[in-house]
């Protein structure tokens, strides 16, 4: 199948399992979910299947209009937003250039606009199962991940170099559904401390519908900012809670105690850059140290960037991958 349409995506997701359905495309799975909200066909959520086989499955929902920008149709290799033999673009990311891009504007209180947008939802948010990252209801938020008490310091720096981005001329949004930018895994370890592959962390509870992007000199970057977790010494403390081990004071508590080690939200944060294409892979990330905040690095992020959208832009020529 060289073409295949909305209908016929949808007719197909529909009537086989994903993998089938993606070995037939020749593509991946995961490259079919991209491909299907590329397109705006809904697809079977996980466990669909086996659900079907017991009548539990419940009704297929219907495929709905196309709107005025949704994609009729797609074919392996063709990647939304790029075009094919035309020249790229040179980069020269130390000149001014010419046409400033239309920039969110800045709020009176410094916070980026895309912040500005989920900080109510992040603000009523509940905990996911892990009881301490939050997990919005919305899925069309800026791509950050985090506890109720780290959160301040997550929009903080998010508004901060979001700022920094457009000051230097590269927007910053939400990536659309007009192209297919994916988001990699995102982890919240601390790269120096390796985990533990008897006891691998839980997913993280929450994940955008799309990544957040940053585009310099027409080249996507994507954008994750998650609150690292770290391993902490507790103390139960009754009532289901449990305190630093170091705070514990044990005359003062009445009941049964025991203490253990839990992985935690530590409040710092960890930047995670990376590319929003499949088969082009790159990825780069920034952790705070106790005395080294990421608000103090943002040059260093800024100029990492740029570098890596020469090198990315490069690729995707070699590639036949252009941007118009």
């Amino acid at each position: 199948m060289t073409t295949i349409t909305r209908d016929e995506l949808y007719a197909l997701v529909w009537s086989v399992p994903g993998v089938e359905a993606a070995t037939r495309l020749k593509i991946t799975d995961s490259y079919l979910g991209h491909v299907c909200r590329a397109l705006e066909v809904p697809k079977p959520s996980r466990g669909y299947w086996r659900s079907r086989d017991t009548d539990n499955a419940g009704a297929v929902p219907e495929l709905p209009a196309a709107g005025p920008g949704t994609r009729r149709s797609w074919k392996k290799g063709d990647a939304i937003g790029f075009a094919r033999r035309r020249r790229p673009k040179k980069l020269k990311l130390s000149a001014p250039q010419k046409e400033r891009p239309v920039l969110a504007p800045r709020m009176k209180d410094g916070s980026h606009e895309l912040v500005r947008r989920a900080e109510d939802d992040f603000r009523t948010a509940q905990t996911g199962s892990d009881g301490y990252y939050l997990k919005p209801r919305r899925k069309l938020l800026v791509d950050i991940v985090t506890s109720a008490v780290g959160l301040d310091s997550c929009l903080r720096f998010a508004s901060a170099l979001y700022n920094r981005l457009e000051e230097s001329g590269h927007p910053v949004e939400i990536a659309t559904g007009s192209e297919i930018l994916i988001r990699v895994d995102i982890d919240n370890y601390d790269e120096a401390v390796k985990p533990d592959p008897a006891r691998p962390d839980s997913p993280l509870p929450w994940t955008p519908l799309r990544p957040t992007v940053v585009h310099i000199a027409g080249v996507p970057l994507g954008l994750s900012l998650v609150e690292v977790s770290e391993k902490q010494h507790l103390a139960y403390a009754g009532d289901g809670n449990f305190v630093p081990a170091s705070q514990f004071n044990r005359a003062e508590f009445v009941g049964y105690t025991w203490k253990t080690y839990r992985k935690m939200p530590s409040g710092r944060l960890k930047l995670t850059a990376y590319s929003p294409f499949y088969d082009v892979p790159w990825r780069h990330h920034w952790i705070e140290g106790p005395k080294s905040p990421l608000e103090g690095r943002l040059d260093e992020i800024v100029a990492v960037l740029k570098a890596a959208a020469i090198d990315l832009s490069l690729r995707l020529e070699k590639a036949g991958r252009f941007f118009t």
